[in-house]
């Protein structure tokens, strides 16, 4: 029997969101749901730690066990933007104030780039974290509600619009957390349907779920990606009360 685990509910809600999917410059595609990678990014934000942290967010990316339910649909817009880099000079502004660029193709001239974001998109996650995890749940959910650095839905410019933990459920199952969550969204689920649609890890759920290939898994400490996962999207109702898989705990 699967031992029943704590998860953390969280709503990413706000104007813009965007998810990496694989670049090919000058093509930043977003994917339609939060990635793995992104989703340590942003806990490994709350917590406070930084670059230096690599193995450690890692670790807890690699501990992670989640599921994602869409509240609201999103619409995908592109973002076309040019820079003159000749012309800026050779200091540029990054999150730890301003630095020098290194060589390479991308650090003069004009460059182009195409980036993807969800507009008007609101997720529900359940995350959970296994026993290897480099901090537990709870300290996960302290940081979460008290954030050490601004949080960001994927990309910096894409704010939140509301706090992003909104409670903990005890469940079987990531997707079962998910599908016992009563919805955010008071206007019904995505598309007026009365169902909602979900992305959860290959084996982690139900098997007629569409599967989708997608390289998330980011290497903190190389700053690389590599390795590939299948997770599958399936549209189905909601649970038909609070503890059909999951007893929540709204805060």
């Amino acid at each position: 029997m699967t031992p029943r685990r704590t998860y953390l509910m969280m709503l990413l809600d706000g104007p813009l969101q965007s998810w990496g999917g694989v670049a090919m410059d000058p093509l930043r595609p977003t994917l339609s749901f939060p990635t793995r990678s992104a989703l340590a990014g942003l806990a490994a934000s709350a917590l406070g730690w930084t670059y230096w942290d690599g193995k450690r967010t890692t670790a807890l990316q690699d501990a992670m066990d989640y599921a994602v339910r869409e509240e609201r649909t999103a619409e995908v817009i592109l973002d076309y933007h040019t820079a003159d880099l000749d012309r800026i000079g050779s200091q540029g502004w990054t999150r730890w104030g301003i630095e020098k660029r290194g060589g390479g193709t991308a650090a003069s001239g004009t460059q182009i780039l195409t980036k993807g974001y969800l507009a008007g998109g609101s997720f529900l996650v359940a995350l959970g974290l296994a026993d290897a995890a480099p901090v537990s749940v709870a300290e996960l959910g302290e940081a979460l509600r008290a954030p050490a650095r601004p949080l960001f839905l994927g990309r910096k410019g894409c704010l939140p619009a509301s706090p992003i933990l909104i409670g903990e459920a005890v469940a079987d199952s990531a997707l079962g957390a998910a599908t016992s969550w009563p919805t955010t969204n008071t206007g019904g689920s995505a598309n007026g349907s009365t169902e909602h649609v979900f992305w959860y890890a290959d084996g982690a759920g139900p098997t007629e779920g569409e599967p989708q290939r997608v390289w998330d898994r980011r290497d903190f400490a190389s700053d690389r990606f590599g390795g590939e996962r299948i997770v599958r999207r399936l549209r189905m109702a909601l649970a038909a009360q609070v503890g059909d898989g999951g007893v929540a705990h709204e805060h």
